[in-house]
């Protein structure tokens, strides 16, 4: 098996029959067949990669010689899952190669952690993943056959997270993410119909669009690989009642996904709006937070915002009251 070329490429339905065949294989070998193992294996399609996964497939001198699946478990975490290598390959790296480029694939899905389930029977298995620097964690999982259970961390949420400007060609994206962060943050408090109302006026695409090309708004888009978990909307329009300083910027929208709260997005996008503002020679940031929000009141208080006035803000048919809070820049 020297100098065998090798190479990996993402599934293709045909690759299906290789897939169960490889998998079958192995845990015939060791162990049985389980109900859930019969319908991955034979709809891997829909059990894996409609649901955001990925499969890998290996092939050595144009024959098949292993796989492995990414499948979603969750924002941000992925399972390892049906790895197999074929017999007279095995010695090869090919289980190593295979494992990296599901990696590399988690990451640019902004994976922040990838869990297995494994056995220890299978020691090759055990003493890759632990080369590749999985840990062991409890135990947990579907599987009977499992007596062990590991993960891999990759980078922290807040070193992957990327900032960057939204232009024109992001409004679909746009109008999609500020209707399901405002409506994840606010219908525990509204009623359907107000929120319906709010979300169908404010965040279509072509609304964002108009939003995007006005001179003195500025989006910015938090992103871990290719996956968008929050925005932030600054302009320079207003002026309200009560902020008699001049030079003034807004933040009139700062959003994270809810699987995304508590894990510094936040703490990211107010950063690149304070600096923003700041490279813009702005004295003063201020903003509109509802009053009964006080995670967010808090969040705007450990940053320096303190409370200037109040404004009324309409949600549909209902007329709240905003609380305006600001911060002199330095």
């Amino acid at each position: 098996m020297e100098n065998v070329v090798l190479s990996v490429v993402e599934y293709k339905p045909e690759h299906q029959p290789w897939f169960e065949k490889l998998n079958r294989e192995w845990i015939e070998q060791y162990f049985w067949m389980e109900p859930i193992d019969f319908e991955v294996l034979q709809h891997p399609d829909r059990h894996i990669i409609e649901k955001g996964g990925t499969i890998f497939m290996a092939s050595c001198a144009d024959e098949i010689a292993g796989t492995v699946a990414l499948k979603f478990v969750g924002p941000g975490v992925y399972e390892f899952t049906k790895m197999a290598v074929v017999e007279k390959f095995r010695g090869q790296k090919i289980g190593r190669a295979l494992a990296e480029a599901a990696i590399e694939k988690a990451k640019r899905l902004g994976a922040y952690k990838i869990i297995l389930y494994s056995n220890t029977i299978l020691s090759p298995a055990i003493a890759l993943y632990r080369k590749l620097g999985f840990a062991e964690v409890p135990l947990d999982g579907p599987y009977k056959r499992s007596d062990i259970k590991m993960e891999l961390k990759l980078q922290n949420v807040e070193e992957q997270i990327a900032i960057r400007s939204a232009s024109v060609e992001d409004a679909p994206l746009l109008a999609e993410l500020s209707a399901k962060t405002f409506y994840d943050t606010f219908v525990s408090f509204n009623t359907e119909e107000d929120m319906k109302s709010y979300i169908e006026k404010n965040f279509s695409i072509g609304q964002l669009d108009r939003e995007l090309r006005e001179e003195g708004t500025t989006f910015l888009l938090a992103q871990i690989g290719d996956s968008v978990i929050g925005y932030a909307k600054l302009r320079r329009q207003e002026q309200p009642e009560g902020l008699k300083e001049t030079n003034i910027i807004e933040i009139e929208r700062i959003y994270s996904t809810k699987e995304y709260l508590g894990k510094q997005v936040g703490k990211a996008l107010m950063e690149a709006c304070l600096n923003l503002a700041k490279q813009g020679g702005h004295k003063v940031i201020w903003l509109g937070v509802w009053e009964h929000n006080s995670r967010a009141i808090s969040f705007y208080e450990k940053w320096g915002f303190e409370k200037f006035g109040s404004h009324p803000f309409m949600l549909g048919k209902d007329l709240q009251t905003d609380l305006l809070m600001k911060k002199t820049l330095t």
